[in-house]
């Protein structure tokens, strides 16, 4: 569910940016980035850096992007990964792809 109130609205009469998060299959994700940056929407990593290509946050594992809407709003495209967490891991997703989260996971001491 997802709920918009306008500015007539009670809870829409004092704005405050909101965050959205929509979940992409990974080969979507990967052609949003392009459509974006066409467009000349400026996208964010995890971090809050200017990017073109998505970020990976570690610990879910997953792959975003994250722009702003016309009205501030914090949109992000996320796909999930079946890979194994990683929890310290942030980076861009070719660094993941590249195994980067691998020497993370072997580093982990087993209990």
């Amino acid at each position: 569910m997802l709920g918009l109130w306008g500015p007539s609205t009670t809870r829409g009469s004092d704005f405050h940016e909101c965050h959205f998060a929509i979940a992409l299959p990974l080969s979507e994700l990967l052609i949003s980035s392009k459509r974006l940056d066409a467009r000349g929407i400026a996208c964010q990593n995890f971090m809050g850096e200017e990017t073109t290509v998505p970020s990976v946050i570690g610990w879910m594992p997953s792959a975003q992007l994250y722009f702003r809407d016309p009205d501030g709003h914090s949109v992000e495209f996320i796909s999930l990964l079946d890979d194994s967490p990683a929890p310290t891991f942030i980076g861009p997703l070719s660094s993941w792809k590249n195994g980067a989260y691998a020497e993370l996971l072997a580093a982990k001491p087993n209990p």
